[in-house]
């Protein structure tokens, strides 16, 4: 599985240029890759805990992350859960509707292992994961491939999809600094 592979070797800091490195330290979110294989990192203040009820927070994920208009858990056993979320997303002249069914694998506290199992993609797995860099600094990493449907043009998606990515990785970084505050 690409995805994987991606995350294995991409969320060594040692990866990431000089640059990419301050990047980070500021705040930024680095994406790499193309053409639905990407890997998505932000480094945040926080701890490994708060980022993971964050990005285990199904439930409010429409609150702090955009693009998501609602989100609800179907079922949920042990450390795998079932969830359906509608996203929107604005493809310049008109918006449109990605109803996904998602089973999350969750290996605490670090690691979410996501795919899709029903909805308007044709691809969507993939890893989240949170690497503590300090006892209040956190790396959150989201390594993902995803295909459109086939009504969807791909090239719009792509370009789509990618600014999307980098605006929820910036959500979730604002959420997990958020809550480390209260």
């Amino acid at each position: 599985m690409l995805a994987q592979n991606t995350i294995a070797s991409g969320n060594n800091l040692t990866n990431l240029s000089p640059q990419e490195k301050v990047s980070l330290k500021q705040g930024k979110v680095i994406l790499k890759g193309q053409k639905g294989i990407y890997l998505g990192q932000v480094e945040t203040s926080g701890n490994i805990n708060t980022a993971w009820q964050v990005l285990t927070d199904y439930d409010n994920f429409e609150r702090f992350i955009p693009n998501i208009a609602s989100c609800k858990i179907i079922s949920s056993k042990g450390d795998r859960i079932l969830f359906e979320q509608v996203n929107v997303v604005d493809l310049w002249l008109f918006k449109q509707k990605f109803t996904v069914q998602i089973e999350a694998i969750k290996i605490k506290p670090n690691k979410i292992d996501f795919k899709i199992v029903d909805g308007d993609l044709k691809k969507l797995v993939g890893r989240w994961q949170i690497k503590e860099i300090s006892p209040d600094q956190v790396l959150v990493s989201h390594a993902v491939e995803v295909e459109p449907g086939d009504k969807t043009e791909k090239p719009l998606f792509y370009g789509v999809y990618e600014s999307s990515l980098e605006e929820t990785l910036k959500a979730i970084a604002q959420e997990i600094n958020k809550r480390s505050k209260v």
